[in-house]
């Protein structure tokens, strides 16, 4: 009887400390997909003026002192714009925090200069795609700086590194 009762405990001892299936829901969400990652900038095109068919995207360098930055989302709602060791100019800060928000069922990124207020100013905005799980595209509009009346096109890809 003590050699069944034994056998009985060894058993309920490995059910129990088998690995038990994770049933808890994994968070799809684009502020999931951005979080606790740095996001680089590795491409900037520009093209002018989108009502004409003719125009095609221009490829624009990525200034140096810009080059190492990166953005890395926190909370659901902060970001922070970390300089790397290059610096534009030296009394920089280190890092901006700014806001951040998804709408249109989170296909449009809007990061904006003080998270705290209720109005604020658009550090960055437009519209997402994610082509990888290490990269998100935003493409916005503004109007043109030499004639206000055309729109241009800006197109920024950001790649994820640890």
């Amino acid at each position: 009887m003590k050699k069944v009762i034994f056998a009985l405990a060894i058993c309920a001892t490995i059910v129990s400390c088998q690995k038990k299936e994770d049933t808890d829901p994994i968070d799809v969400s684009k502020t999931a997909y951005v979080m606790n990652n740095g996001w680089q900038l590795k491409k900037f095109t520009w093209r002018p003026n989108i009502a004409d068919s003719s125009s095609f995207p221009q490829v624009q360098t990525i200034p140096g002192c810009q080059s190492d930055d990166f953005l890395r989302f926190y909370s659901t709602n902060r970001v922070s714009l970390n300089t790397g060791i290059s610096k534009c100019n030296i009394g920089d800060p280190d890092s901006t925090v700014y806001g951040y928000t998804f709408t249109n069922n989170d296909s449009h990124l809007e990061i904006y200069t003080d998270p705290d207020a209720s109005l604020h100013d658009v550090y960055l905005g437009g519209d997402m795609q994610y082509p990888s799980i290490d990269t998100f595209i935003i493409t916005y509009h503004l109007p043109n700086q030499q004639d206000s009346s055309l729109v241009d096109e800006y197109v920024k890809t950001y790649v994820r590194f640890h």
